[in-house]
């Protein structure tokens, strides 16, 4: 088991990184679209102005598309689950360094039972290698996961502000609490 983890921890550090990096842009590109649609649905009017040609007066009526709590709800609904996708990949960040470990390890046992010079520093190169590759997967998805972390936040803050102004618009009266979802 240790010398085919010595032979093969460095493919399996960076197949592993690919992996999880290919499943940290894919919920990216997701997170991306659903912050998107909750941004548009905040700043969407559910009046839209227009002038009467019978009357010539400008005359405001109600968007079919109106934004309710509950459209808000759903957004934020389907959100939250792209956010679980999301939270279970950075779960995987933390092995790679460990797998790194794992490699220096087996490298170091495999350099004990080296016969020669040469196997030793084959042993010592897979050693330092896997450690390399265990450090740099883990910063590269780290810098992934803290992209998408951001986003996160913004789109948490845009609906916590969301629910700070129903919730005044119910306290001042504006809207009942029925109507709040």
């Amino acid at each position: 088991m240790v010398g085919f983890l010595a032979k093969y921890m460095n493919a399996i550090i960076i197949t592993g990184g690919v992996i999880v990096l290919f499943f940290l842009i894919k919920n990216y590109i997701k997170l991306y679209t659903k912050k998107s649609f909750i941004h548009d649905a905040m700043n969407r009017k559910n009046k839209e102005t227009y002038l009467n040609a019978a009357t010539g007066e400008v005359e405001e009526r109600e968007k079919s598309e109106a934004v309710t709590p509950d459209t808000v709800r759903d957004y934020e609904k389907s959100f939250n689950e792209v956010v679980s996708g999301y939270n279970a990949c950075t779960q995987f960040i933390p092995l790679f360094p460990l797998l790194g470990i794992l490699g220096t390890v087996s490298g170091l046992v495999e350099q004990l039972k080296a016969q020669n010079i040469d196997e030793m520093f084959k042993s010592l190169d897979v050693a330092l290698t896997s450690t390399f590759w265990g450090l740099i997967v883990t910063i590269i998805l780290k810098i992934c996961a803290t992209i998408s972390a951001k986003l996160i936040e913004d789109t948490e803050i845009v609906l916590d502000d969301y629910d700070k102004k129903i919730d005044n618009s119910v306290k001042l009266g504006n809207i009942t609490s029925e109507e709040k979802g």
